[in-house]
């Protein structure tokens, strides 16, 4: 019993202690871009154009650090480069500069393998690129754009030049989100609700079989009801208010998720399904992901080397469950791999890894989601002081009942148990407090290795493992 609890107790430092620490993770298009809970970024894929910053342009197969800083407070993975905002409202980026899509002033570099300050502005917000072309907000909430601009992906109203400097794309005010597919379109959400876009109409994305551009950014439909968007290759995913979720574009490899096989495309938002439970959407190169309130897990579009997870390279037409699992938090896909973090922290990924975008030291592709370690992702001294005098539990280990307190100074309003493997086994939500005392029977659980946490939201306050005989 003994080497049991030994075992299953690596298994949850595997998942708890070496992945925990990135808070969020996002996929560019073959490398992924990571930031710790001290504010670092980290980055690990492909690195051909420079997307790495580490000098060489070599693939990384297990996370590295972009940069010794920890002021960032945005970050995007993109198709070839990848741009990050400090916290002095700084932008850099590194990587491809196709069309001058760095915005660092020219063309002609192809890329760049150290991270490059982008002008002298220190009001950015967020930024976001298909390689090509890159639009980005300030934090007046204004639009910036600039890269090719063969087809007014810019937005500006101008062609069809490379603009190799950021721009002004409107006077507007009040955009909320912005997003760029890699066909040469741009979108943004407005705080009304509103869904705007420009560029070229491949696939229908621009919501009208009748035209081949939008020179400025111009009102997709009448809906006042939009609250978020991911944009695909050339499909879109958008959740609305009552988080009910739609599609458009491209659905030929089922990433539409309308459960029609024809290749053809959807020039008007569809609702995929009935469910009004959504959390998030992910859409990628063909592939689409979805994380439901409950926090399961959905994937839906091609699946030729298993990027959708579900164990098959079977394309899927409609979405399908991924695992069983409930403690899903968020979701990145890229070209053919996809990253996620579970509530826990536990960073996975699954899809192909011909580049080491997997982040698992290795170039073999896996099929399903596999948690992956992170040297240096362990518990900090002021995290392991907080367990040990704020969060007591006993016995332990425990045959039936548990008793727990907690004196501290975050608020606790939910505690879960998980297992082994990083399942949500038990979750209560006590009265929002600082102070706890709580009992309660393990009895319908089996014996082995387990994390009791403490949450202020989604965050982690406090955890302790415990032994059940």
């Amino acid at each position: 019993m003994k080497k049991k609890y030994t075992f299953l107790l690596l298994l949850v430092l595997i998942e708890f202690s070496y992945c925990q620490c990135f808070t969020s993770l996002k996929a560019g298009y073959n490398h992924v871009l990571g930031q710790k809970s001290d504010g670092t970024l980290w980055v690990w894929g492909w690195g051909n154009w420079g997307q790495l910053a580490n000098s060489t342009g070599f693939d990384e197969y297990s996370p590295l650090p972009l940069s010794n800083n920890s002021n960032w407070q945005y970050f995007s993975a993109n198709k070839f480069n990848t741009f990050a905002v400090k916290s002095d409202g700084t932008l850099w980026g590194c990587g491809g500069n196709l069309y001058g899509s760095l915005g660092v002033g020219n063309n002609t570099t192809q890329g760049y393998f150290d991270l490059m300050q982008i002008g002298t502005a220190i009001n950015w917000k967020y930024v976001v690129s298909s390689g090509s072309q890159t639009i980005a907000m300030k934090t007046d909430n204004t639009i910036w754009g600039w890269g090719q601009n063969d087809y007014y992906q810019v937005g500006n109203g101008s062609c069809c030049n490379d603009i190799v400097n950021p721009v002004l794309v409107s006077n507007a005010t009040d955009w909320k989100m912005i997003a760029v597919s890699d066909v040469s379109s741009s979108f943004a959400l407005k705080n009304n609700g509103t869904l705007w876009c420009w560029g070229q109409n491949i696939a229908g994305l621009l919501g009208d079989n009748l035209l081949s551009v939008r020179t400025v950014p111009t009102q997709h439909n009448p809906d006042t009801d939009w609250k978020f968007i991911s944009v695909g290759t050339s499909h879109i995913l958008a959740l609305k208010n009552n988080n009910t979720l739609w599609a458009w574009g491209d659905g030929g490899s089922g990433e539409t998720g309308d459960n029609y096989p024809a290749n053809y495309n959807r020039f008007v938002p569809t609702q995929i399904g009935t469910s009004n439970n959504w959390k998030t959407v992910a859409a990628g190169f063909r592939i689409s992901f979805g994380i439901k309130t409950d926090g399961t897990l959905w994937a839906w579009g091609l699946n030729d080397v298993g990027q959708l997870g579900d164990g098959t390279t079977t394309n899927q037409l409609h979405p399908i469950q991924i695992g069983s699992d409930t403690n899903w938090d968020s979701v990145s896909a890229g070209y053919q791999h996809v990253v996620a973090l579970k509530t826990s922290g536990a960073v996975f990924t699954w899809g192909n890894n011909d580049f080491g975008q997997l982040g698992n030291g290795t170039n073999t592709m896996n099929t399903t989601p596999t948690a992956i370690t992170v040297v240096g992702c362990t518990l900090s001294t002021e995290d392991f002081t907080i367990t040990v005098k704020e969060l007591k539990i006993s016995p332990n280990p425990v045959h039936n009942e548990v008793n727990l307190s907690y004196s501290g100074t975050a608020v606790i309003n939910t505690i879960v148990i998980y297992d082994a493997s990083g399942r949500n086994v038990y979750e209560s939500q006590p009265v929002a407090s600082t102070n706890l005392s709580a009992i309660f029977s393990l009895s319908g659980l089996e014996s082995g290795c387990y994390i009791i946490a403490l949450k202020n939201n989604e965050k982690i306050v406090a955890s302790r493992q415990l032994i059940k005989n």
